[in-house]
């Protein structure tokens, strides 16, 4: 009997000692520290054959320029990746010289032949640094991703844990939520636990190429109430590429409600979007516009309303497409707009931050009759806090 308790004993610490160690192992991966790949191919024995310096690296690759890099060589500075930590304070990798080494070793060099096979391997590599970086190469092109490089990180990502290989995903994927397949994948991270693999999801919804995919409205909508406060600046300024007036009322309660001022700039940016679009100005709404100058408008004015980052939302246009722009937005009255401006400039209370950015924006939607105008009233506004500073600004902008 006393051997028997004595093995259920054993079998017991046994266990407890598995579980920690699976739980150790599961929290450093999670906290971004460096996991050992344990791998013994021809690629990895590469890579452990130099000093892990940036000169060991580039003394790595030894084929000559214009050559062609060996399967073992392209491999290997990816592994390399493996023995760079994960920022815990941002889910980046931390700075590190393979970037360096990798464009030095690689340039005037070709691509192996089977790349794309030995990149797609290394999405399923043990170490998540890895695995990121190659769904990163193999995906981010500018002109959109191929179906055989969107299956192939699906494949993966579908049954991926890791934070910071899920936020690679979602920004590698950023620009295919048209594709039902992965816009499921990227709005099923709207509840991730890891605020950074929402704050890539934020951005990945507001953008103007996510335009009409079903879910998203839901999805932006929820992300708009999120507990980090990074997640909601981003939709909030985001959602207004989706040029949907329907996110107008949202972004209004926003702006009147004062315990949400810091979040105020990202809301008007958002309609600044709808209405005015910089730098492709395409989008109109009259809906948005009024939204902007009721706020801009309303008094008491304070130190932080209106925000100051609110203004220079519409002090830089597109001299290429402004006036198309302006025949379509009929909506929108340069005299109302600098009128609007002028009164910011020229209230007292109203932060010297956001003085600039509107005398700016008379120049670039108004004439220069308008600013000529604002110049006359700030020099009669004796009681004007910063009135020489403000000239200042109004005289450059009149050059």
């Amino acid at each position: 009997m006393k051997k028997l308790l004595l093995c259920f004993a054993i079998l017991a610490a046994a266990a407890t000692m598995t579980a920690c160690g699976n739980k150790s192992a599961q929290k450093a991966e999670n906290a971004g520290e460096v996991v050992d790949v344990n791998d013994d191919s021809p690629a990895m024995r590469l890579l452990n054959s130099v000093p892990f310096t940036e000169e060991g690296l580039v003394s790595m690759v030894t084929t000559p320029e214009k050559g062609t890099l060996t399967p073992e060589e392209f491999e290997a500075m990816y592994l390399a990746y493996s023995k760079v930590a994960i920022s815990e304070k941002t889910l980046e990798l931390e700075k590190n010289f393979v970037d360096k080494a990798r464009n030095t070793a690689f340039k005037n060099r070709k691509h192996p032949e089977n790349s794309e096979e030995i990149l797609k391997k290394l999405m399923s590599n043990p170490s998540p640094q890895v695995r990121a970086q190659a769904i990163t190469v193999a995906t981010g092109k500018l002109l959109g991703a191929k179906d055989s490089e969107v299956a192939a990180d699906l494949s993966v990502l579908q049954n991926e844990q890791h934070p910071h290989v899920l936020k690679s995903g979602v920004k590698a994927l950023a620009n295919e939520l048209k594709r039902p397949e992965v816009a499921k994948f990227v709005l099923a991270q709207v509840g991730n636990e890891s605020p950074f693999v929402r704050r890539e999801v934020a951005i990945a919804l507001g953008n103007s190429w996510s335009k009409g995919v079903e879910g998203v409205k839901e999805a932006a909508l929820k992300l708009m109430t999120d507990e980090d406060e990074n997640t909601r600046k981003l939709i909030l300024s985001g959602v207004g590429k989706l040029a949907d007036d329907s996110y107008v009322p949202e972004l209004v309660k926003v702006l009147d409600d004062p315990a949400q001022e810091k979040f105020h700039g990202d809301a008007v940016r958002g309609l600044s979007y709808m209405w005015l679009d910089y730098p492709f100005h395409k989008n109109t709404s009259k809906a948005a516009y009024d939204a902007t100058l009721n706020y801009l408008k309303k008094k008491p004015r304070t130190n932080k309303v209106p925000a100051w980052s609110a203004i220079a939302a519409f002090n830089t246009v597109s001299d290429k497409e402004i006036g198309a722009w302006k025949a379509k937005a009929t909506y929108f009255k340069p005299a109302e707009f600098a009128k609007v401006m002028s009164d910011l400039v020229n209230d007292p209370d109203v932060n010297w931050l956001a003085c600039a950015p509107a005398v700016k924006a008379i120049k670039a939607l108004c004439s220069k009759s308008d600013l000529e105008s604002l110049k006359k009233t700030v020099e009669a506004n004796k009681g004007l806090r910063q009135q020489d500073q403000i000239l200042k600004v109004i005289e450059k902008e009149l050059q």
